[in-house]
């Protein structure tokens, strides 16, 4: 009798081993999830390195509970395979509910005088601070000519958009319709030369009440006559000036118009 107690008692002192190293390899895999998701800022990319992982996972342990030549392992992985599916869809129900992350503030539009004036020479440009609504905004009062432009540009520290994916602001304007022009710009090189990269919304400076406006850094395109090589994708590490331009496009109307800029906010 004492010997065929023995194979009940040594199977019921694998389970603490067992569950122990179950416990042991989901901690390990939550952390990773965990840290991953706070390396990775695009979280398409995330979702997409997970569902790798879980198939890999879910393989793996699958194969292994079906050589298993004994069955307490193939409960073990049974175990370790529904536990951690649970774990994984808890963690990707999280995606439907969590918050979007909060835009941050760049520039509050509350310094006018931060913001230098630059124009092509014929067109004309008068910048003043306001507030509209609960915040400040920058009014632009301009007249535009034919291919003509005029912008208002200001230096920032390249800290400010590196935790951001994109950068935004809101806006509404009236008279001739022009195109908007934003511009990240990098500090000059040892040639003297600041390579501008661009993004712009054209005939967008006529509104019906305030529009909102959001680029991705990856929308930002090189002028490859300003010091940066064709394609060069931009890198907001090294950003030393923001602009942003009014200007005279086909099919936009030279003329008069006055256009408000909210804060410039970083979108992460």
């Amino acid at each position: 009798m004492a010997g065929s107690d023995n194979p009940s008692r040594d199977h019921l002192l694998q389970w603490p081993a067992i569950l122990s190293t179950i416990l042991g390899f989901l901690t390990t895999l939550l952390t990773f999830v965990l840290e991953a998701r706070e390396l990775v800022h695009d979280p398409a990319a995330l979702r997409i390195a997970s569902f790798a992982t879980y198939a890999v996972f879910l393989a793996g342990t699958a194969w292994f509970a079906s050589k298993a030549g004994k069955s307490w392992q193939r409960r073990s992985s049974l175990v370790v395979l529904y536990v951690g599916t649970a774990l994984y869809f808890t963690w990707v129900g999280t995606w439907l509910i969590a918050p979007a992350p909060e835009p941050f503030v760049i520039d509050d539009m509350s310094g006018a005088s931060l913001w230098n004036i630059a124009t092509d020479g014929r067109s004309s440009l008068f910048v003043y601070g306001e507030s509209e609504r609960t915040t400040h905004v920058l009014k632009l009062d301009y007249a535009v000519n034919n291919d003509g432009w005029v912008a208002i540009h200001r230096e920032i520290s390249p800290a400010a958009l590196t935790d951001a994916r994109a950068i935004g602001f809101s806006f509404k304007g009236s008279g001739a319709p022009n195109t908007i022009e934003l511009k990240l710009i990098r500090k000059p090189d040892n040639d003297g030369r600041s390579a501008v990269f661009g993004v712009m919304w054209n005939h967008a400076t006529a509104t019906n009440g305030w529009r909102s406006v959001e680029a991705p850094y990856s929308l930002f395109v090189c002028w490859k006559e300003t010091g940066c090589l064709p394609g060069e994708v931009l890198n907001p590490g090294e950003v030393w000036k923001i602009d942003i331009a009014i200007s005279n496009k086909a099919g936009d109307t030279p003329g008069t118009g006055t256009i408000w800029i909210g804060p410039i906010v970083g979108i992460p």
